[in-house]
C-alpha cells in the first residue's frame, strides 16, 4: 500500500507531509477518492515509527464533524472533495491541507513555522526515497522525470504543455477508479495503456523490497536523532514513583532529562529535538520506555536498531547482541507459506456412477453413514501453527 502515497504525492510533498505530523501540526487530507483518504493516513502514521501519531485522527471526516477542524489541538483528517466545500469555514487558519489528487500541500496563514531538519539527515532520508520510490509519482503519470526536465530546460512551453496534459488525463483515469468496487478493463483507447503498472517491481530474490527500504529510511532518521536517548532516563523509574516523564520540582530525579539530551546533540540537530521532546507522541514514547520497555516489542526493536547503528561503528569495538531484529528477519523469511493441493485421500468411495459428491437440495438431516474420519493437519500447516505459538 505505500504505493499509493507515492503516486499521490511526489517526494518532496511525502516529506512534507510526514514532517508536519511529526512535529505535531494539524494536517487536513483531501481526496475525491474516499479509499485514499484512509490508506494515505495510514502509511503517513506508520512513517512515524518508533513514535505513534497520539492525537485526533479520523480519516474520512463526515460533513456534520466540519466543525472539528478548528480543534485547538493537533489533528489528522481526512475529507472528499465532495465536502471540502462545506468545511472552508470550519478550517483552522492553522491547518496545512495535503491534496492527494492535485499534488499541493496549502499552509494557512497562521501555521507555525517548521523547525529546520539536520541538513545531513535529510539529504540522507531523500536520497533514500528517491532510489526505492523516486519514479513512482512519474510511473503513474506515464512520464519520465527526466523527459519533463530536459523539456522544461530547452523552454519548450507548447510541448512540456502537452506533456502535462497527457500526463493529467492519465491520472485522473487511474486515480477516479480507486473507489470502484471492480476495476474493470480500460477501453482500448485508453492512455493508461501506456503506462506498465508492474515497472521496478522486485523479483522475488530474497533482496529487501523498496517499501521496506522506504520504512527503513525513516527509522534511520529517528535512531540517528534519537540514538543517545537512553543515556538520559533515570536510572530507577519505578511505575509507582510517576506515571509521566516530565516530573516536577518534588520527584525531578524520575525524568527523562530532555534539556540535557538536547544539549548534548549536535547543534544542527538541536531546532528538530527541541520541537520533537514538547511533543505527545515523544511523551507517551519515553513514558512507555521508563515502564514498560520489558514487554513493549516496538520498544525492543528501535533499541537495538541503535544498537546495530553504534555496532557499524569502526570506533565500537564490543559489539552489542541484537537477537530481535535477527528474529524479525527470520520471520520475514517465513512468512510465504506454500498451498496444499486439494486431494480426495481418506474421503469415502464415491456411489457408482458419480463423479463427485453432491445433494440434489440442502439436506433437512446429515447422513452420518457419509462422514469420513478428519485428514490429519498437514505438517506444513501445523508447522507454521507450532511457529506462531
Amino acid at each position: 500500500p505505500f504505493k499509493v502515497l507515492f503516486e499521490c504525492l511526489d517526494i518532496g510533498n511525502v516529506l512534507f507531509a510526514w514532517y508536519t505530523l511529526a512535529c505535531e501540526r494539524k494536517v487536513l487530507l483531501v481526496s475525491s477518492q474516499l479509499s485514499l483518504l484512509t490508506v494515505c493516513a495510514e502509511i503517513l502514521q506508520s512513517l512515524l515509527f518508533p513514535m505513534r501519531w497520539s492525537h485526533l485522527y479520523i480519516p474520512v471526516l463526515p460533513r456534520s464533524l466540519s466543525p472539528m477542524l478548528d480543534a485547538p489541538m493537533p489533528y489528522l483528517c481526512g475529507i472528499s472533495r465532495e465536502n471540502f466545500p462545506y468545511a472552508v469555514a470550519d478550517i483552522s487558519d492553522e491547518t496545512i491541507v495535503v491534496d492527494l489528487d492535485r499534488n499541493i500541500i496549502t499552509l494557512g496563514p497562521n501555521t507555525p513555522d517548521l523547525p529546520p531538519l539536520p541538513h545531513k539527515r535529510r539529504m540522507k532520508l531523500e536520497s533514500a526515497l528517491k532510489a526505492n520510490a523516486g519514479e513512482v509519482f512519474w510511473e503513474a503519470r506515464n512520464l519520465c522525470k527526466e523527459d519533463v526536465l530536459n523539456i522544461r530546460a530547452a523552454g519548450d512551453e507548447v510541448a512540456l504543455s502537452n506533456l502535462l496534459g497527457k500526463a493529467g488525463a492519465v491520472w485522473d483515469e487511474k486515480m477516479n477508479t480507486r473507489d470502484d468496487a471492480f476495476n474493470l478493463a480500460h477501453a482500448p483507447d485508453s492512455m493508461t495503456l501506456e503506462f506498465n503498472d508492474d515497472a521496478r517491481i522486485d523479483a522475488n530474490d530474497g533482496k529487501q523490497s523498496r517499501w521496506d527500504a522506504v520504512q527503513e529510511a525513516f527509522l534511520r532518521f529517528y535512531v540517528a536523532m534519537l540514538q543517545d536517548y537512553r543515556k538520559f532516563l533515570p536510572v530507577d523509574a519505578s511505575p509507582d514513583a510517576r506515571t509521566s516523564w516530565r516530573g516536577s520540582d518534588g520527584v525531578s530525579e524520575v525524568r527523562f532529562r530532555a534539556e540535557d539530551f538536547v544539549l548534548a546533540q549536535s547543534p544542527d540537530f538541536q531546532p528538530f529535538l527541541e520541537e520533537l521532546i514538547g511533543t505527545q507522541q515523544f511523551d507517551d514514547f519515553v513514558t512507555k520506555r521508563m515502564y514498560n520497555a520489558g514487554n513493549a516489542p516496538d520498544v525492543t526493536f528501535f533499541d537495538q536498531s541503535i544498537d546495530a547503528k553504534k555496532n557499524r561503528s569502526k570506533l565500537k569495538f564490543k559489539k552489542v547482541e541484537t537477537p530481535f531484529l535477527h528474529s524479525a528477519s527470520a520471520h520475514k523469511d517465513l512468512k510465504s507459506v506454500d498451498a496444499v493441493e486439494p486431494t480426495a485421500e481418506g474421503l469415502p468411495p464415491l456411489p457408482e456412477g458419480q463423479t463427485a459428491y453432491m445433494y440434489k437440495m440442502w439436506p433437512l438431516e446429515f447422513d452420518e453413514s457419509l462422514f469420513g474420519r478428519p485428514r490429519p493437519i498437514p505438517k506444513i500447516i501445523s508447522a507454521e501453527f507450532d511457529r506462531m505459538n
